[in-house]
Protein backbone atom coordinates (compact mmCIF):
# COMPACT_ATOMS: atom_id res chain seq x y z
CA UNK A 1 0.00 0.00 0.00
CA UNK A 2 2.12 2.55 -1.17
CA UNK A 3 0.90 5.64 -1.76
CA UNK A 4 1.56 9.04 -3.40
CA UNK A 5 2.75 12.52 -2.10
CA UNK A 6 -0.30 14.34 -2.12
CA UNK A 7 -1.01 18.36 -2.15
CA UNK A 8 -1.73 18.28 1.80
CA UNK A 9 0.86 15.88 4.00
CA UNK A 10 -1.47 13.25 5.56
CA UNK A 11 -3.54 12.11 2.89
CA UNK A 12 -1.45 9.84 0.73
CA UNK A 13 -4.15 7.84 -0.90
CA UNK A 14 -6.98 10.18 -1.55
CA UNK A 15 -6.33 11.08 -5.30
CA UNK A 16 -5.96 7.39 -6.46
CA UNK A 17 -9.30 6.77 -4.66
CA UNK A 18 -10.94 9.16 -6.80
CA UNK A 19 -9.53 7.87 -10.32
CA UNK A 20 -10.49 4.74 -9.23
CA UNK A 21 -13.92 4.08 -11.55
CA UNK A 22 -11.90 5.40 -14.06
CA UNK A 23 -9.13 2.83 -14.06
CA UNK A 24 -11.35 -0.01 -13.23
CA UNK A 25 -13.08 1.24 -16.71
CA UNK A 26 -10.07 0.83 -18.68
CA UNK A 27 -8.81 -2.04 -16.99
CA UNK A 28 -11.52 -4.31 -17.63
CA UNK A 29 -11.25 -3.77 -20.99
CA UNK A 30 -7.63 -4.32 -21.62
CA UNK A 31 -7.78 -7.51 -19.49
CA UNK A 32 -10.54 -9.32 -21.80
CA UNK A 33 -8.84 -7.77 -24.91
CA UNK A 34 -5.43 -8.74 -23.99
CA UNK A 35 -4.88 -11.57 -21.75
CA UNK A 36 -4.82 -14.46 -24.23
CA UNK A 37 -5.81 -16.21 -21.47
CA UNK A 38 -6.06 -20.02 -22.79
CA UNK A 39 -2.25 -20.05 -22.93
CA UNK A 40 -1.48 -19.67 -26.42
CA UNK A 41 -0.61 -16.86 -29.36
CA UNK A 42 1.53 -14.74 -29.71
CA UNK A 43 0.37 -11.89 -27.52
CA UNK A 44 1.14 -10.41 -24.10
CA UNK A 45 0.77 -12.75 -20.88
CA UNK A 46 -0.66 -10.53 -18.27
CA UNK A 47 -0.14 -10.33 -14.49
CA UNK A 48 -3.45 -8.29 -12.85
CA UNK A 49 -1.79 -6.91 -9.95
CA UNK A 50 -4.27 -5.96 -6.77
CA UNK A 51 -3.20 -2.46 -6.22
CA UNK A 52 -1.68 0.54 -8.13
CA UNK A 53 1.71 0.39 -9.27
CA UNK A 54 4.01 0.93 -6.03
CA UNK A 55 6.73 -1.12 -4.80
CA UNK A 56 5.31 -3.64 -3.03
CA UNK A 57 5.24 -5.39 -6.30
CA UNK A 58 7.97 -3.51 -7.63
CA UNK A 59 9.27 -7.28 -8.82
CA UNK A 60 6.60 -7.75 -10.86
CA UNK A 61 6.95 -4.34 -12.98
CA UNK A 62 10.62 -4.79 -13.09
CA UNK A 63 10.38 -8.34 -14.88
CA UNK A 64 7.75 -6.85 -17.25
CA UNK A 65 10.40 -4.01 -18.20
CA UNK A 66 12.50 -6.53 -19.08
CA UNK A 67 11.17 -8.01 -22.02
CA UNK A 68 12.44 -11.14 -23.73
CA UNK A 69 14.66 -10.78 -26.92
CA UNK A 70 13.17 -10.29 -30.15
CA UNK A 71 12.92 -13.50 -31.98
CA UNK A 72 12.88 -15.30 -29.06
CA UNK A 73 10.03 -17.63 -27.99
CA UNK A 74 9.14 -15.63 -24.87
CA UNK A 75 5.84 -13.77 -24.74
CA UNK A 76 5.73 -10.34 -23.61
CA UNK A 77 4.62 -9.79 -19.87
CA UNK A 78 2.52 -7.16 -19.20
CA UNK A 79 1.36 -5.89 -15.69
CA UNK A 80 -2.35 -4.66 -15.32
CA UNK A 81 -2.42 -2.21 -12.28
CA UNK A 82 -5.35 -2.68 -10.48
CA UNK A 83 -7.43 -0.79 -7.68
CA UNK A 84 -9.85 -0.54 -5.12
CA UNK A 85 -12.72 -2.14 -7.71
CA UNK A 86 -10.44 -4.67 -9.11
CA UNK A 87 -10.75 -8.22 -7.74
CA UNK A 88 -7.90 -10.80 -8.77
CA UNK A 89 -8.84 -14.19 -7.79
CA UNK A 90 -12.63 -13.75 -9.12
CA UNK A 91 -10.97 -12.02 -12.33
CA UNK A 92 -8.23 -15.01 -12.79
CA UNK A 93 -10.69 -17.64 -12.01
CA UNK A 94 -13.20 -16.65 -14.80
CA UNK A 95 -10.16 -16.73 -17.25
CA UNK A 96 -10.16 -12.73 -17.58
CA UNK A 97 -6.24 -12.56 -17.07
CA UNK A 98 -3.69 -15.72 -16.95
CA UNK A 99 -1.96 -14.63 -13.78
CA UNK A 100 -3.30 -12.08 -10.60
CA UNK A 101 -1.99 -11.20 -7.66
CA UNK A 102 -3.21 -12.22 -4.45
CA UNK A 103 -2.61 -9.47 -1.64
CA UNK A 104 -2.35 -12.75 1.06
CA UNK A 105 -1.80 -16.78 0.74
CA UNK A 106 -4.69 -16.46 3.33
CA UNK A 107 -6.92 -15.04 0.27
CA UNK A 108 -5.91 -17.83 -1.94
CA UNK A 109 -7.14 -20.65 1.11
CA UNK A 110 -10.60 -18.79 1.53
CA UNK A 111 -11.31 -18.72 -2.45
CA UNK A 112 -10.40 -22.47 -2.91
CA UNK A 113 -12.97 -23.16 0.18
CA UNK A 114 -15.46 -21.34 -1.68
CA UNK A 115 -14.48 -23.65 -4.82
CA UNK A 116 -12.47 -21.07 -7.01
CA UNK A 117 -9.54 -23.51 -8.32
CA UNK A 118 -6.79 -20.99 -7.79
CA UNK A 119 -3.31 -21.88 -6.92
CA UNK A 120 -0.07 -20.23 -5.92
CA UNK A 121 2.79 -20.22 -7.61
CA UNK A 122 5.48 -17.64 -6.33
CA UNK A 123 5.47 -15.33 -2.88
CA UNK A 124 7.94 -12.78 -3.19
CA UNK A 125 7.49 -11.86 0.40
CA UNK A 126 8.40 -14.14 3.42
CA UNK A 127 4.57 -12.90 5.52
CA UNK A 128 2.43 -10.34 6.09
CA UNK A 129 3.63 -6.94 5.50
CA UNK A 130 0.89 -5.23 7.20
CA UNK A 131 1.16 -3.30 10.08
CA UNK A 132 -1.13 -1.52 13.49
CA UNK A 133 0.08 1.99 13.78
CA UNK A 134 -0.77 3.78 17.07
CA UNK A 135 0.44 7.30 18.48
CA UNK A 136 3.43 6.78 20.62
CA UNK A 137 2.93 7.09 23.97
CA UNK A 138 -0.35 5.67 23.91
CA UNK A 139 0.34 2.37 25.52
CA UNK A 140 -0.22 0.00 22.19
CA UNK A 141 2.71 -2.75 23.32
CA UNK A 142 1.63 -5.57 22.24
CA UNK A 143 -1.80 -6.90 19.78
CA UNK A 144 -3.16 -7.16 23.36
CA UNK A 145 -3.69 -3.93 24.13
CA UNK A 146 -6.38 -3.51 21.22
CA UNK A 147 -8.97 -4.85 23.02
CA UNK A 148 -11.28 -0.94 23.86
CA UNK A 149 -9.85 0.96 21.06
CA UNK A 150 -10.75 2.40 17.89
CA UNK A 151 -9.06 0.45 14.58
CA UNK A 152 -9.01 1.80 11.14
CA UNK A 153 -8.78 -1.18 8.89
CA UNK A 154 -9.65 -2.85 5.49
CA UNK A 155 -13.15 -4.97 6.15
CA UNK A 156 -12.85 -8.51 5.90
CA UNK A 157 -9.16 -9.35 5.94
CA UNK A 158 -8.33 -12.49 7.39
CA UNK A 159 -5.58 -11.52 9.43
CA UNK A 160 -7.67 -9.34 11.45
CA UNK A 161 -10.25 -12.07 12.41
CA UNK A 162 -6.98 -14.00 13.52
CA UNK A 163 -5.54 -11.30 15.78
CA UNK A 164 -9.03 -10.59 17.18
CA UNK A 165 -9.70 -14.31 18.09
CA UNK A 166 -5.92 -15.34 18.62
CA UNK A 167 -5.46 -12.17 20.98
CA UNK A 168 -8.97 -12.21 22.73
CA UNK A 169 -9.78 -8.59 21.99
CA UNK A 170 -13.18 -7.65 23.07
CA UNK A 171 -14.42 -4.42 23.03
CA UNK A 172 -12.63 -3.10 19.82
CA UNK A 173 -14.20 -0.42 17.75
CA UNK A 174 -13.73 -1.10 13.88
CA UNK A 175 -14.28 1.55 11.59
CA UNK A 176 -13.18 1.45 7.52
CA UNK A 177 -10.12 2.03 6.50
CA UNK A 178 -9.98 5.08 4.19
CA UNK A 179 -6.41 5.11 2.94
CA UNK A 180 -5.86 8.38 4.37
CA UNK A 181 -3.46 9.32 6.97
CA UNK A 182 -5.29 12.47 7.96
CA UNK A 183 -7.63 11.26 10.52
CA UNK A 184 -4.83 8.97 12.32
CA UNK A 185 -2.56 12.31 12.44
CA UNK A 186 -5.85 14.10 14.16
CA UNK A 187 -6.80 11.77 16.42
CA UNK A 188 -4.42 10.47 18.97
CA UNK A 189 -6.76 7.28 20.27
CA UNK A 190 -6.71 5.82 16.52
CA UNK A 191 -4.90 2.29 15.57
CA UNK A 192 -5.07 2.47 11.69
CA UNK A 193 -3.63 -0.22 9.37
CA UNK A 194 -0.60 0.47 7.09
CA UNK A 195 1.99 -1.44 5.09
CA UNK A 196 5.96 -1.18 6.99
CA UNK A 197 6.80 -0.41 3.77
CA UNK A 198 5.16 2.75 2.93
CA UNK A 199 2.63 5.03 5.66
CA UNK A 200 5.76 5.18 8.15
CA UNK A 201 7.36 6.77 5.42
CA UNK A 202 4.99 9.93 5.17
CA UNK A 203 4.92 9.61 8.91
CA UNK A 204 8.61 9.90 9.76
CA UNK A 205 8.93 12.57 6.80
CA UNK A 206 6.00 14.75 8.76
CA UNK A 207 7.39 14.26 11.97
CA UNK A 208 4.08 12.05 13.58
CA UNK A 209 6.03 10.04 16.16
CA UNK A 210 4.14 6.40 16.04
CA UNK A 211 4.22 2.84 17.82
CA UNK A 212 4.21 0.16 14.88
CA UNK A 213 3.51 -3.68 15.20
CA UNK A 214 3.79 -5.92 12.54
CA UNK A 215 1.00 -8.35 12.00
CA UNK A 216 4.11 -11.31 11.19
CA UNK A 217 6.75 -10.36 13.33
CA UNK A 218 5.24 -9.13 16.50
CA UNK A 219 1.92 -11.28 15.59
CA UNK A 220 2.82 -14.26 14.67
CA UNK A 221 0.77 -13.94 11.19
CA UNK A 222 2.53 -16.21 8.38
CA UNK A 223 0.55 -15.54 5.19
CA UNK A 224 3.07 -14.84 2.16
CA UNK A 225 1.70 -11.10 0.76
CA UNK A 226 1.63 -9.91 -3.16
CA UNK A 227 1.33 -13.85 -3.62
CA UNK A 228 1.23 -14.60 -8.06
CA UNK A 229 -1.23 -17.85 -8.75
CA UNK A 230 -3.07 -18.97 -11.52
CA UNK A 231 -5.50 -21.27 -12.00
CA UNK A 232 -5.31 -25.26 -11.98
CA UNK A 233 -6.31 -25.60 -15.69
CA UNK A 234 -3.91 -23.16 -16.57
CA UNK A 235 -1.36 -25.46 -14.98
CA UNK A 236 -2.07 -28.62 -16.53
CA UNK A 237 -2.69 -27.08 -20.32
CA UNK A 238 0.72 -24.74 -20.45
CA UNK A 239 3.31 -25.73 -17.55
CA UNK A 240 5.47 -24.36 -20.18
CA UNK A 241 3.98 -20.96 -20.11
CA UNK A 242 3.44 -20.98 -16.29
CA UNK A 243 7.29 -21.92 -15.80
CA UNK A 244 8.76 -19.18 -18.00
CA UNK A 245 6.93 -16.31 -16.22
CA UNK A 246 7.53 -17.53 -12.74
CA UNK A 247 11.04 -17.81 -13.70
CA UNK A 248 10.88 -14.34 -15.35
CA UNK A 249 8.91 -12.64 -12.19
CA UNK A 250 11.75 -14.66 -9.94
CA UNK A 251 14.24 -12.24 -11.82
CA UNK A 252 11.99 -9.42 -11.64
CA UNK A 253 12.44 -9.58 -7.83
CA UNK A 254 15.78 -10.79 -7.25
CA UNK A 255 16.55 -7.45 -9.71
CA UNK A 256 14.40 -5.44 -7.73
CA UNK A 257 16.38 -6.04 -4.84
CA UNK A 258 19.69 -5.38 -5.43
CA UNK A 259 19.10 -2.81 -8.21
CA UNK A 260 15.51 -1.15 -8.24
CA UNK A 261 16.59 1.11 -10.80
CA UNK A 262 13.88 -0.60 -14.00
CA UNK A 263 11.18 -1.54 -11.99
CA UNK A 264 11.23 2.48 -10.41
CA UNK A 265 11.24 3.54 -13.32
CA UNK A 266 8.21 1.54 -14.61
CA UNK A 267 6.20 1.98 -11.28
CA UNK A 268 6.84 6.17 -11.85
CA UNK A 269 5.98 5.92 -15.88
CA UNK A 270 2.67 3.45 -15.09
CA UNK A 271 2.02 6.01 -12.17
CA UNK A 272 1.98 9.52 -12.49
CA UNK A 273 0.71 9.94 -8.61
CA UNK A 274 3.45 7.66 -7.63
CA UNK A 275 6.29 9.03 -4.87
CA UNK A 276 9.84 8.02 -5.88
CA UNK A 277 10.63 8.60 -2.21
CA UNK A 278 8.73 6.22 -0.96
CA UNK A 279 10.00 3.58 -3.38
CA UNK A 280 12.74 4.32 -2.11
CA UNK A 281 12.04 3.87 0.97
CA UNK A 282 9.88 0.64 0.60
CA UNK A 283 13.43 -0.95 -0.61
CA UNK A 284 15.31 0.01 1.75
CA UNK A 285 12.84 -1.20 4.69
CA UNK A 286 12.36 -5.04 2.73
CA UNK A 287 16.30 -5.10 2.94
CA UNK A 288 16.27 -4.00 6.54
CA UNK A 289 13.93 -6.32 7.32
CA UNK A 290 14.69 -8.91 4.87
CA UNK A 291 10.79 -9.15 3.98
CA UNK A 292 11.51 -10.90 0.45
CA UNK A 293 11.89 -14.81 0.35
CA UNK A 294 15.76 -16.17 -0.61
CA UNK A 295 15.53 -17.69 -3.08
CA UNK A 296 12.95 -15.80 -4.58
CA UNK A 297 9.25 -16.51 -4.50
CA UNK A 298 10.21 -19.51 -2.71
CA UNK A 299 7.43 -21.28 -0.14
CA UNK A 300 6.91 -24.43 2.12
CA UNK A 301 4.70 -26.86 3.12
CA UNK A 302 5.38 -26.22 6.41
CA UNK A 303 4.40 -22.78 5.99
CA UNK A 304 0.98 -23.07 3.81
CA UNK A 305 0.04 -25.54 6.76
CA UNK A 306 0.62 -22.60 9.84
CA UNK A 307 -0.97 -20.17 7.54
CA UNK A 308 -4.05 -22.85 7.11
CA UNK A 309 -3.64 -23.16 10.39
CA UNK A 310 -4.39 -19.74 11.38
CA UNK A 311 -7.19 -18.78 8.70
CA UNK A 312 -8.48 -21.98 10.50
CA UNK A 313 -8.88 -20.01 13.92
CA UNK A 314 -10.15 -16.69 12.40
CA UNK A 315 -12.96 -19.39 11.45
CA UNK A 316 -12.91 -19.20 7.81
CA UNK A 317 -11.50 -22.23 6.82
CA UNK A 318 -12.18 -26.12 8.15
CA UNK A 319 -9.07 -27.05 10.25
CA UNK A 320 -8.54 -30.33 8.03
CA UNK A 321 -8.41 -28.16 5.08
CA UNK A 322 -6.03 -29.78 2.76
CA UNK A 323 -2.91 -27.38 1.69
CA UNK A 324 -1.25 -29.28 -0.80
CA UNK A 325 -3.47 -28.18 -4.24
CA UNK A 326 -3.05 -24.27 -3.06
CA UNK A 327 -0.27 -23.61 -4.12
CA UNK A 328 3.60 -25.45 -5.90
CA UNK A 329 6.37 -25.08 -5.89
CA UNK A 330 7.41 -27.23 -9.39
CA UNK A 331 7.91 -24.00 -11.39
CA UNK A 332 10.02 -22.03 -9.55
CA UNK A 333 13.43 -21.90 -10.45
CA UNK A 334 15.65 -23.63 -7.47
CA UNK A 335 13.11 -26.63 -8.04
Amino acid sequence: MAFPRPPTPTSPRRRRRLTAALLLAVITPAVAAGCAHRGTGSGPVTILTNWFPQAELGGYWQAAAAQPAAGGKERPLKVLPGGPGIQTIPQVAAGKAVFGVATGADDLLVARKQGLPIVAVFAPFRANITCLTAHAGTGLRTFADLSGRRVAKVQSRPWWEYIKRHYKLNGVQEINYTGSLAAFTKDRSLVQQCYVTSEPYYLQRDKVPVTTLSISDQGGYAAYSNVLFTTEDTIKRDPGLVRSVVARVARGWTGFGTDPAPGRQAILAANKDADGGVIDYAVRTMRAGKWTTSPAGSMSAAQWQKIRDQVAEAGLIPTNTDVKGAFTTQFLPSS
